[in-house]
Order: C-alpha cells, then structure tokens, then sequence
C-alpha cells in the first residue's frame, strides 16, 4: 500500500513529466559520433538542449557532426580520440570533463567483422573485444568514478544489436561482444543503481551503415534482410535518437539494467 509520501511523490513526478524528457542542462558524451549511429545520437542529443562532446578519430567527422548540431540549435564540442588505446581512457575523460561534470555517456564507437568462425585469429578476436567491450566498460567505469566522486547520477548507455538476443553467422567475435555489453550494463546497473547511476543498451536492429554496408550490398543478403523486418524498411540513425534522449533524460529516471530494441519488429515476429 502506497504511503501519503509515495503518493505525493507519484503526484509530483506526473506534474512534471513533460519536462522531464528534455536534457538541458547535461552534458552528454558521445563515442563513434563522426558519423552513423553515434552520429545521429549525438544531433537528437543537442536537439533536445544536451551539451554533446562528441568523440571518433576522425577530427573532419566530427567537425562535420559540429556543424550539424549547431544547425539544429545544438551545443557540440569535438575530442578526437582512439578508443582502441584503452590506456588512453582516463585521459579522455578528463579532457570530455573540461566541457562540464559528465551527466550521461552514449557507447556508439564499434566495429564489425564478418568471417568464417574456422578462420579468426587471436588478433582478430582481440580488436573486436577490445573497441566493443573493453572500451565501454573502461570509459564507463572512469565516468563513474567521476560521478561518484562529484555525488551526481548519470545514465550509461550501451548499444548492442539483435546479436544481443539472437546468433547470426559468420560474425562470432562481435556477438561475443554485443552479448557481453548486456552482461556488463546489468552487473554495472546492480553495483550503481544505489548512487543514481544507471546503465541500459539499445539493441538496434538493421540499420545502413558503415558496419553494414557490405552485407546489404549483396542483393539476396538485402531481401532476406528486407524480408524478415516487420516494417518493411531499415532503421535510419534518427530513428535510434528518441530511445538514446530517453534513456539519458529523467523521463527514464527507474529505468536500469535492460536492454531496449529498436529494430523494426524483427525480435516481435
């Protein structure tokens, strides 16, 4: 049974839930923001009044992504940096942290490989973990540590796949990875969830991308792809940017530990 204060409080969160979906006021990082996915989060980011410091290697990518945010009435600052070099991690906290405290992190930085499971090295193996489980986790951890340490909450989004829910062949080192990211928002979610941070993944469905562009190039690779998606059409890098503000704004504030799809109705079939 509800008290009169749990009341109260159910009362004053739905008298300001209109607001509550708006990020003004935070300061957001963005991995992988140079284009793609990470790219299209970034702009709904600075659209919805975030600060964005957006982050790739490419510094032309990213002031190409600047451009665009400030197009759209958005604040994005720039940090160029390889997030294959994991001992670099700390560093670029610090440097995203110039921008303001770190109020949320979206993990869009990946790769992809698409080879025979009997063929794959230890190196391919390697850089795969590395840019897709390694990276978030070190980032999320050293943004946490700040977070903690400053007594302020903060949303850590991941992104998987349907690889986090479903196999596909030919692509076991990256399913490794996108499996693994739930595993690590959910332990990061028990461990945080007590200091009002939390952590959720957005498992995307088929999207044109870079990482996908060889696959969808192959005609009967692309009407099976077609085929099996309920809507009838890929997901275009906008359409994960509502999912991304909401899960960084107070709208989702009881929200932690899950893994959220976007995927056209793929995994609803």
């Amino acid at each position: 049974m509800n008290t009169a204060s749990e009341e109260q409080q159910t009362t004053d969160t739905l008298a300001c839930l209109p607001g509550s979906f708006s990020l003004a006021g935070k300061h957001i990082l963005v991995t992988g923001a140079g284009r793609g996915l990470g790219q299209g989060m970034a702009l709904s980011v600075a659209a919805c009044g975030g600060r964005v410091t957006a982050v790739s290697r490419s510094a032309d990518e990213l002031a190409r992504t600047a451009e665009l945010a400030a197009e759209r009435g958005g604040e994005c600052a720039i940090l160029p940096a390889d997030l294959s070099d994991v001992a670099g991690i700390d560093e670029l906290v610090r440097a995203a942290a110039e921008n303001g405290p770190i109020d949320g992190v979206i993990h869009a930085a990946g790769v992809q490989l698409r080879k025979d499971a009997v063929d794959i090295t230890p190196e391919d193996w390697t850089f795969v973990q590395t840019m897709n489980l390694q990276a978030p986790f070190f980032l999320s951890a050293a943004i946490a540590r700040l977070q903690k340490q400053e007594k302020r909450g903060g949303s850590h989004v991941f992104i998987g796949s349907l690889n986090s829910s479903i196999g596909l062949p030919r692509i076991a080192p990256y399913v490794a990875t996108k499996t693994g990211i739930v595993g690590v928002a959910r332990s990061l979610s028990a461990e945080w969830a007590a200091d009002g941070i939390r952590a959720n993944v957005i498992g995307p469905g088929y999207f044109r991308t870079k990482l996908t562009e060889d696959l969808l190039a192959q005609p009967e690779q692309h009407a099976r792809i077609m085929g099996r998606i309920p809507m009838r059409r890929l997901g275009d890098p906008a359409d994960l940017g509502g999912m991304a503000v909401f899960l960084l704004s107070d709208a989702s504030s009881y929200i932690t530990g899950q893994l959220l799809n976007v995927d056209g109705g793929w995994l609803g079939a």
